[in-house]
């Protein structure tokens, strides 16, 4: 959260600024940055490259290749010719590259000849080079394996001098976007495998460029159309202003951007932390590559302008919602579901957003489904709920908000109970925009696929007590322990929870005991003694559907126990089962 402490009503012009209107939609591979002027050729001109053959090739000797005097274009030629008939290895050509880097980078004409003379796929190469090979001063080929702080420092000179560098041909108008793609490919960072210089260049140069190089690197990553670029784009994309992350996220397509989300989190990976390799010797640390996590996290993050005592989004409302359905819909995918099961960063932010998408997701898949009449999740909705729930809340280790989600589940269909059994007709559907029957059907479907994803998450873990207690602790935490309440609460999800205790068949005092254990937090023992008395964690969804079935509805006799529907006369309680049948592998009793 950011907190802006301004002194007039300019603080409002901010929250202007993070709005998305339409005329200001950019679509995916648009390139905002700066364009070439007419009469400043683009810097990766094949016509400007010089061929290892040519006469100004041969001619030029090795004498300018580290002489920071000469022009661009004799120093490029005179590079070419050391790499085609020198004797000096590829550490000490990458030495005088960053030389003449450090020595041109705020110049941008100088700049552009140099690369333009020596071609992206050279110039590709020494950049690579250039970080990886020549990071120990003291003699060039050395990497600085052993770890010392004079190798660190060489490398952070190498990136900003090539960072500077970019930043100023952007600048200038030199770099167009056609040259960041020719650069981004001759790179080859995408390659997660070996690929020991990818990652460093993402992370601490590109993420860190200027913001018209990071638009330009964006869409070149965005262009090579392959899960690793994506993962890449995402990263650059997160460390972009935030008002050109929602311009750029918010101009695409909601198809768009369920793409862009999947292959992000499919294509993340790690890559060696050349900072520590350098500094301390360590080839074990790594870096990951990938944003979607902190993506998500801007869309939770507000900015508070205390004069003005408003509260704004970082991401408007219809870019949040956006975001949480194309990562809904990327967690279908099984292997990015398997990717991200581990990720707590990842979980908090989505349970997060969750807690604040969850009514407004089904209700609108509702609506998509008839409005009034709707009764429908669909299937997509109900897999994505699924996959969600199963996420945030029954996969160890759970965010940091599966309890207020929890909660918030547990208040929802307990209100929604309540109210199909004490509402008329008109005052309900008034109330939720559709009628009893088609919510009753619809309330079928939300309790199934919670139940699913509960029996899902303690079938994986009935054997394993510590994280069985992480799904059952926010469970737990369902039940009203107050005066004369024993284990009981209103909410049909913590009422079920409660229940669970009896089914031990223990003594008064055992469960007594249990109780005892789960009110001072000791839930991790409180399931071993469970399981020890002979509780079967993963029939907990069936207690759920029987509690749901029997006393959460009202029965065909009670007063609103029908629906007068299109067809005739609809019982509730029939109108939630149909809807809970829909549900594939929703635990039942038969």
């Amino acid at each position: 959260m950011a907190i802006i402490l301004d002194t007039g009503t300019s603080s409002l012009v901010p929250s202007q600024a993070l709005g998305t209107p339409t005329d200001a939609a950019t679509p995916v591979l648009h390139n905002a940055g700066p364009q070439t002027p007419s009469d400043t050729p683009a810097t990766f001109d094949d016509g400007a490259r010089l061929d290892e053959n040519a006469d100004v090739v041969f001619d030029a000797g090795g004498y300018a290749i580290g002489d920071t005097s000469a022009s661009g274009r004799e120093a490029a030629a005179s590079m070419i010719h050391e790499q085609r008939w020198g004797h000096s290895d590829m550490s000490t050509q990458a030495h005088y590259f960053n030389e003449q880097i450090e020595a041109h980078k705020d110049d941008a004409e100088w700049l552009s000849e140099y690369f333009a003379a020596l071609g992206d796929d050279r110039v590709g190469d020494l950049m690579r080079l250039s970080i990886t090979a020549t990071a120990n001063p003291s003699a060039y080929g050395g990497i600085g394996g052993g770890g010392n702080d004079a190798a660190v420092a060489y490398y952070q000179s190498t990136v900003d001098n090539l960072r500077t560098a970019l930043d100023t041909l952007a600048r200038d108008g030199y770099l167009t976007q056609a040259d960041m793609t020719a650069l981004y490919k001759d790179l080859d960072l995408d390659t997660s495998d070996g690929n020991v210089f990818g990652p460093t260049l993402v992370s601490d140069l590109f993420a860190n460029s200027s913001p018209e190089v990071q638009e330009l690197f964006f869409n070149a990553a965005m262009a090579e159309g392959n899960e690793n670029s994506a993962a890449i784009a995402s990263h650059v994309l997160l460390h972009m202003p935030v008002q050109d992350q929602t311009r750029i996220l918010g101009g695409m397509s909601q198809a768009e951007l369920d793409r862009f989300v999947e292959m992000s989190m499919q294509g993340q990976f790690e890559g060696i932390d050349l900072r520590k390799y350098f500094g301390e010797g360590d080839s074990h640390s790594t870096v990951t590559i990938g944003g979607i996590s902190g993506i998500l996290a801007n869309a939770n993050d507000v900015t508070v302008y205390y004069h003005a005592q408003i509260v704004v989004p970082d991401y408007p409302p219809e870019l949040q919602k956006a975001l949480f359905d194309a990562t809904a819909s990327a967690l279908t995918n099984e292997d990015v579901f398997a990717k991200f099961a581990d990720d707590a960063q990842f979980k908090d932010e989505l349970g997060a957003l969750a807690l604040k998408e969850h009514d407004d997701f089904l209700d609108r898949a509702l609506n998509a489904d008839g409005g009034p009449n709707g009764e429908d999740l669909g299937s997509t909705t109900r897999d994505e709920y699924s996959k969600v729930l199963e996420m945030t809340l029954f996969t160890p280790p759970l965010s940091d908000s599966a309890e207020a989600l929890m909660r918030h589940i547990d208040d929802r269909y307990q209100a929604i109970g309540d109210d199909l059994r004490t509402m008329d007709d008109a005052a309900f559907e008034d109330k939720y925009g559709r009628n009893r029957g088609a919510m009753a059907a619809a309330y079928g479907q939300m309790t199934g696929v919670f139940f699913e994803a509960l029996d899902a998450g303690l079938t994986r873990v009935k054997d394993d007590a510590d994280k069985a207690a992480e799904i059952m602790d926010p469970l737990f935490k369902l039940i009203d322990f107050g005066v004369g309440k024993g284990l009981d609460k209103a909410g049909p999800i913590g009422a079920v929870v409660s229940q669970a205790l009896d089914l031990t068949g223990a003594s008064d005092a055992a469960k007594e005991a249990i109780q005892e254990k789960i009110r001072d937090g000791h839930i991790e023992e409180a399931i071993q003694d469970m399981m020890d008395h002979g509780v079967d964690l993963s029939e907990l969804g069936e207690e759920l559907y029987e509690h749901m079935s029997d006393n959460v509805l009202p029965n065909r006799t009670d007063p609103n126990g029908t629906y007068q529907g299109p067809n005739g006369d609809v019982s509730i309680k029939d109108a939630w089962q149909n809807g809970y049948d829909f549900v594939q592998g929703a635990p039942t009793t038969n």
